[in-house]
């Protein structure tokens, strides 16, 4: 091969992952590997003239003593490969290397079989189960990660740079140190991560889904909202955040889901007013709404939905006011999700009628500005709930979130009857060529079909006769 080409890193590590240690090697039920074939080859196409690009999986997290929580690869490198096992490396060359007497365009680095490490933690594929399953032709252990004597690394020229974290120490995490260590021979400069080109070649690819994709990702979006129907039914006076996480997460599994695609939010009274309130420890639920933006993840891609409900199972006129304007927002967000429009019209669309309702409910005077919306109006959803993608025209095959908001904290400089009063309503849409598609518009969102849904028996209460 030429002793001169220019490398592109990207290594991206998610610190966020749930209980134990590893997933299974892929999912044969999941995206293809054809599918990953082809992105990589999309990829491949996208580099500069003699160009590597090279992505290195997510390390191991350490979540207590010796107990890990449950891995999660690396998005990029999922996306590409299909291959869920850390210690891994993915090289891609924009001209074929010749290697071994071989033109070679790619080459994935994995860990080797053992069998009493995979007693313990699950079956590796091993270098012939990636050829085999996943489709790789130049397959080679992690330990031979840029050893290879044809290939003169020690002469590269840099291009970009990585996008990275820092490792965590541990004995699950010495063979990827050991092989991001050997990316100084590259010399490679660190640079703002969003202005590494390669970052920009995985945002543009990520953000429109292919069909296949949008299969997997519509599943996730079905799941997260049967979820969020059957929590409904479960909501009545006396039961407990945690008790109503534990209904949705219970959906999640039994429909086949593998994790949620992050925290699950399930926030009364006060706490529906904490945009990103996690703890869920609230008992003994009586009265005021019940805010929860929860999503399964499946196959990797995440759904992300938000319903906001009354837990007495009927809406107080004041809760009715602001839950109007926020659905009314809802509507007029989803209306500006149009192939071509800026990805902008939709929050300005949303903010629009969320200031107009609070100026006619009296909580804020005309063109004032206020707290009570402080976050965007919506997101690129996939196999990131906060997907990659960037914020200009919207096109064909991208999905979004849309999830305008009302939060009046305990406190604020209104009339008391309005604390502890916090709204979000969000669905997940689809850009068609046509216009949109909601994927979660089954998903009960109007006050009428909300309290109707809420009249039906849940499995909270069926679990508490069984267990009476």
């Amino acid at each position: 091969m030429s002793k001169y080409f220019k490398v592109i890193i990207l290594i991206c590590f998610a610190s966020w992952a749930m209980p134990d240690l590893y997933a299974q090697s892929y999912f044969a039920d999941g995206l293809s590997p054809e599918f990953h074939k082809e992105r990589r080859e999309v990829l491949r196409k996208q580099l500069p003239a003699n160009g590597a690009a090279i992505f290195f999986n997510n390390p191991v997290k350490n979540r207590s003593n010796d107990t890990e929580f449950t891995y999660r690869p690396n998005s990029d490198f999922f996306y590409l490969t299909g291959f869920r096992e850390p210690n891994a490396a993915l090289v891609i060359f924009q001209s074929p290397q010749m290697i071994g007497g071989k033109e070679v365009k790619e080459i994935i680095y994995v860990q080797p079989r053992d069998p009493l490490r995979e007693q313990w933690d699950g079956e590796r594929l091993g270098p012939e189960g990636v050829k085999e399953k996943l489709g790789f032709e130049h397959v080679y252990l992690n330990n031979e990660f840029l050893q290879s004597p044809e290939m003169d690394w020690n002469k590269v020229s840099p291009f970009l740079s990585m996008e990275m974290a820092a490792i965590e120490g541990g004995k699950h995490n010495e063979v990827l140190a050991g092989m991001v260590e050997k990316t100084s021979l590259l010399n490679i400069k660190a640079e703002v991560p969003r202005n590494n080109q390669l970052v920009n070649i995985m945002e543009k690819m990520r953000a429109v889904k292919t069909p296949e994709e949008l299969e997997v990702l519509e599943r996730a979006v079905v799941i997260s909202g049967k979820a969020h129907i059957e929590a409904f039914r479960s909501i009545k006076p006396g039961v407990s955040e945690r008790a109503i996480q534990g209904v949705h997460e219970f959906v999640h599994k039994a429909m086949g889901a593998e994790e949620v695609g992050y925290g699950s939010i399930v926030g009364a009274g006060n706490n529906a007013t904490i945009l990103h309130y996690v703890e869920n420890h609230k008992t003994s639920l009586q009265e005021g709404l019940i805010l929860m933006d929860v999503g399964a993840e499946y196959r990797g891609y995440s759904g992300d939905i938000t319903r906001t409900v009354p837990i007495k199972g009927v809406f107080s006129e004041e809760e009715k006011a602001i839950y109007q304007i926020v659905l009314d927002a809802l509507e007029a967000g989803i209306a500006a999700c149009q192939p071509g429009s800026d990805f902008q019209a939709i929050d300005r669309a949303a903010r629009r009628v969320v200031d107009e309702g609070l100026v006619k409910l009296g909580l804020v005077n005309e063109g004032e500005k206020h707290r009570f919306f402080p976050h965007g109006t919506g997101h690129h959803l996939g196999l990131d709930v906060h997907d990659r993608g960037g914020y200009g025209k919207l096109e064909p095959g991208m999905v979004l979130t849309v999830e305008p908001g009302i939060y009046i904290p305990e406190g604020s400089d209104v009339d008391p009857k309005w604390w502890g009063i916090g709204v979000r309503i969000e669905d997940n849409i689809l850009i068609t060529k046509e216009g949109n598609k909601n994927l979660s518009e089954f998903v009960p969102k109007t006050v009428e079909d909300i309290e109707a849904t809420m009249k039906e028996e849940g499995v909270l209460q069926r679990l508490q006769v069984e267990l009476e």
